[in-house]
C-alpha cells in the first residue's frame, strides 16, 4: 500500500491523456502471427539520435510460464541471511503479509515517505505498524526512495533485495514524472542493492511498457520501466503477474492520494538485477610463433574481449565445447579417429584468391619487439596453439609505433575457417585411408551485422582420406553422424538437407545461409551445405546452415587418395540447440549464461536480460567519387565502435545527384545490448564516434 501523502500514491484505472506534441515518432511492432519480432520498427530522421523502445525478442514471458514462477517469498534463492528493503510502503500491509511469509533468517526492514505520526492516523496503518516491530522488523519513515544512501550507514546497506510496490508521483502525475521517480529510485538502489541482489516493482497494467503487459501500450504512453533502469545498471531478469492471492492481507490503497483501493488487475511484477558494466578495451599485442619465428601482432579491437577465451579447453562447460565433443563422440563410433593436437597458426597468408580482402582481419607481425627470437623446433603442424596465446599488456600508442616499424614479415590475415589449414596438415601428417582427423578451434572474419552472423565463431574440421571414387559414401557416413548427433540433442529437429551447392541452399525458401560455413574456394567445386530446421508454430520459419562438407584431390602427396572435409559451425548448432537468438550472448562474460550448461547439460536457454530497450539512429553521407562503398567495412566500424550493441543496418535511401552524379546513402542504425543495461546517453556517444570513424576510414563526406 501507498502513503497518502500522494508522492507515492499509485494510479487507478485512468487513463494517462497526452497532448499531441508529446507523441513521438516511435512504434513497436506488435507480435505477429509468426511470432514475435526481433527489432521493433521505429522511424527517425537522418542525422541524429531518434528514441528507443523495448525490443520483442522471442522469448516466453514467464507470465506464461506459471510453473516457473517463482512467488516474492522464495527466500531460498540466495544466501541464508537475507536483508530485505521495503520502500514507499503506506498502510504497511505488503510488509505484514511478507514477513508472516519469511523465515527467522529473513531481516525485513519497512520504511515510509511520510512521518510516523501521519501514517499512524490510519487505523490498518497503525495495527500492522505494531504488528511488526513485535515481530522485529525494522519499521522507519521519512525516507526517500530516491535517496536510499542517505538514510542507511554503509554497514546497513548491501539489501538482497528491494520492493518497491506500484510506484506514483501522486494525484494527476504524468507518465513524465513518474519516469523521473523511476530513473531515480533505480539510481538509489544501485548505492544500497548488493552485488547479485534484486529490485522487484509492481506497476499496474499497461505502466511498464514491456510486451508483457497485453495489450501493450503505445511506447510514449508507458512509464518506459526497462529504459529508466537501464540508466542505473539494470536488466529486466524476470516479470510475472502480481497476484494478490498470494499477499495475503495486502490492502492496495492510494487511488489519487486518497484512503481509496485502485485495481490491481493484470498488474505485473519486475525484478531487476545488475547488468555488467560495459568494458573499457585497450589495444593488446599477442606474441605468436609463426613461419619459425616469434611474432607479436596488434589484436583488432574487436576481438579484444573474445581471443584466448578458451571455451573449447578440458574444463570448460561451454555448450559450444559440449557440442563438440558430442560430435567427435558419435563420429568415433563409426571412423578410426585422430585429434590434431599440434599448434595451428592464428594467422594465414594467402592470396586474394583464398579469401576476399574486405572480408579479411590482415595482420602485419612485427619480429622487432623480439630480436632474440629463435627458430621453433622441428616438428609436425608448426605455429601458435591458439588458447596458449600470451598477451604480454596493454600497450599505449608509442607502442603501436614500435610495432609497425622495423623487420615486418609478409601480410597474413586472421584465418576466416580451418579449411586453410588443409593442405598443411595433409604434408605434416601421415593420412591412413578411413581415419577421421579433427581440428578445433575459433575463426574470424568480417561480415554484415545480424543476429544470426557471426564474425568469430568455433569450427570443427573433419579430415578424411579415402581411395578416389569412394568420397560420396564418405560423405553420406559424415552426413549421417552429424544428424544423429544433433538430432540426439535437439528433438524438435524437423529437417536436416544436405543441399549440393550454395546456390540450391539460397534456392530453398526455408533455408537462410550464412555466409560464415561457405567452404573455401581452394578446395574442389564438389560442396555440399548442411542445413536444419526446426519444429515451429511458423511454417515458413527459415531455418540454419550449419556447416559445409566438400571432396577436394589430395594433391602430389598421393595422386590415388582424395580428401573428404566436413566443416560444421559449432556456434550456430549451439544456437539452434539451446534456443539461443542472438550469437552475442555465446561471449558474455555474465555468469548466469554458463551456470546453465554446468556439468554440459544442453538445455533450453532462459535469458536474463527481457525486453531490452533499443534505440535507432540514422547516418547521411555522400561517398566518395570514383570509388566503391566498402558496405563490409562500414559494418565493421559499427561493431567495433558500439561494442557490438549495433544489431541492425538498413538501408534507407540512395540518392544520386542529377547534376554532379554524387551519390548519397542513408542508413538506419539499431543498438542493442543483449546482456548489459544500455542507455540513451551511451547510444548517443557511440553514434557520434562512429560519425567521426567512417568520416575518417572511408573518407565519406557527412551530411
Amino acid at each position: 500500500m501507498k502513503s497518502l501523502a500522494g508522492r507515492y500514491a499509485p494510479p487507478g484505472k485512468r487513463r494517462l491523456r497526452f497532448a499531441a506534441r508529446t507523441r513521438r515518432l516511435v512504434q513497436t511492432r506488435q507480435p505477429s502471427e509468426a511470432g514475435p519480432s526481433l527489432f521493433p520498427w521505429q522511424p527517425g530522421n537522418a542525422s541524429d539520435v531518434t528514441s528507443c523502445a523495448p525490443a520483442v525478442r522471442q522469448i516466453t514471458p514467464r507470465r506464461d510460464r506459471p510453473e516457473e514462477r517463482r512467488p516474492w517469498w522464495d527466500f531460498d534463492t540466495m544466501r541464508p541471511t537475507r536483508r530485505l528493503l521495503l520502500v514507499g510502503e503506506g498502510n504497511f500491509s505488503f510488509s505484514a503479509s511478507l514477513c508472516d511469509a519469511s523465515n527467522r533468517e529473513t531481516h525485513i526492514t519497512a520504511t515510509c515517505y511520510e512521518s510516523e505520526e501521519r501514517v499512524s492516523r490510519q487505523t490498518l496503518a497503525k495495527t500492522n505498524i505494531q504488528l511488526l516491530r513485535r515481530k522485529g522488523v525494522e519499521v522507519r519513515f521519512c525516507v526517500d526512495c530516491t535517496k536510499l544512501k542517505d538514510s542507511f550507514l554503509p554497514a546497513k546497506r548491501n539489501f538482497d533485495c528491494i520492493y518497491f510496490n506500484f510506484p506514483h508521483c501522486g494525484r494527476k502525475a504524468g507518465v513524465t514524472k513518474n519516469r523521473e521517480l523511476l530513473t531515480k529510485f533505480f539510481c538509489s538502489c544501485a548505492d544500497v542493492l548488493a552485488e547479485k541482489g534484486e529490485v522487484h516493482v509492481a506497476l499496474c497494467k499497461g505502466q511498464g511498457g514491456t510486451p508483457a503487459d497485453q495489450p501493450m501500450r503505445e511506447w510514449h504512453n508507458s512509464w518506459q520501466v526497462v529504459a529508466m533502469a537501464a540508466g542505473a545498471g539494470f536488466i529486466l531478469s524476470d516479470v510475472h503477474p502480481f497476484n494478490l492471492e498470494d499477499v495475503h492481507g495486502y490492502k492496495c490503497t492510494g487511488y489519487r492520494s486518497q484512503d481509496k483501493s485502485f485495481s490491481v488487475e493484470g498488474a505485473l511484477n519486475h525484478i531487476f538485477t545488475r547488468g555488467l558494466p560495459f568494458p573499457h578495451p585497450r589495444p593488446v599485442i599477442c606474441q605468436t610463433e609463426l613461419e619459425g619465428k616469434r611474432v607479436s601482432i596488434q589484436v583488432p579491437e574487436i576481438f579484444v574481449d573474445k581471443i584466448n577465451r578458451c571455451f573449447l579447453d578440458t574444463n570448460s562447460d561451454h555448450p559450444v565445447r559440449t557440442i563438440n565433443e558430442k560430435l567427435i563422440a558419435q563420429l568415433s563410433q563409426t571412423f578410426p579417429l585422430q585429434r590434431v593436437d599440434h599448434s595451428l597458426s592464428l594467422l594465414h597468408q594467402g592470396g586474394l584468391s583464398a579469401v576476399s580482402q574486405s572480408n579479411a582481419f590482415w595482420i602485419i607481425p612485427n619480429t622487432k619487439e623480439n630480436p632474440n627470437s629463435d627458430p621453433i623446433g622441428k616438428g609436425t603442424a608448426r605455429g601458435v596453439l591458439f588458447c596458449g596465446v600470451h598477451f604480454c599488456r596493454d600497450i599505449d600508442q608509442d607502442d603501436r609505433m614500435k610495432a609497425q616499424e622495423g623487420d615486418q614479415l609478409s601480410e597474413h590475415y586472421l584465418r576466416s575457417s580451418l579449411l586453410v589449414h588443409v593442405q598443411d596438415v595433409i604434408r605434416r601428417l601421415s593420412f591412413l585411408p578411413g581415419t577421421l582427423h579433427v581440428l578445433s578451434g575459433p575463426v574470424f572474419r568480417k561480415c554484415l551485422i545480424s543476429p544470426r552472423t557471426l564474425p568469430v565463431f568455433h569450427e570443427t574440421l573433419f579430415m578424411c582420406a579415402v581411395d578416389k571414387g569412394t568420397e560420396g559414401s564418405c560423405i553420406q557416413m559424415l552426413m549421417d553422424n552429424i544428424k544423429n548427433t544433433i538430432s540426439s540433442l535437439l528433438p524438435s529437429l524437423s529437417c536436416f538437407t544436405l543441399n549440393s551447392t550454395v546456390e540450391e541452399a539460397k534456392s530453398s525458401e526455408t533455408i537462410e545461409l550464412n555466409d560464415s560455413v561457405r567452404p573455401d574456394p581452394q578446395l574442389d567445386k564438389t560442396q555440399y551445405i548442411i542445413c536444419v530446421k526446426t519444429d515451429t508454430s511458423d511454417s515458413k520459419a527459415s531455418g540454419s546452415c550449419i556447416g559445409a562438407i566438400a571432396a577436394a584431390p589430395c594433391g602430389p602427396i598421393n595422386s590415388e587418395l582424395g580428401i573428404v572435409c566436413a566443416s560444421v559451425n559449432l556456434d550456430l548448432v549451439a544456437m539452434q540447440i539451446c534456443g539461443i537468438s542472438d550469437w552475442r550472448m555465446l561471449w558474455t562474460v555474465d555468469e548466469r549464461f554458463l551456470n546453465q550448461f554446468i556439468g554440459g547439460e544442453l538445455g533450453p536457454f532462459k535469458s536474463f536480460s527481457l525486453y531490452p530497450p533499443s534505440y535507432v539512429h540514422d547516418v547521411s553521407f555522400w561517398v566518395p567519387e570514383c570509388e566503391q562503398f566498402d558496405e563490409v567495412a562500414f559494418h565493421t566500424i559499427a561493431r567495433c565502435v558500439s561494442q557490438e550493441t549495433v544489431v541492425s543496418i538498413q538501408l534507407l535511401d540512395s540518392f544520386q545527384h542529377p547534376q554532379t552524379g554524387q551519390i548519397s546513402l542513408c542508413y538506419r542504425l539499431t543498438f542493442q545490448s543483449c546482456d548489459k543495461a544500455l542507455t540513451r546517453q551511451q547510444v548517443a556517444e557511440m553514434q557520434m564516434q562512429f560519425r567521426k570513424e567512417i568520416q575518417q576510414c572511408l573518407h565519406i563526406t557527412l551530411r
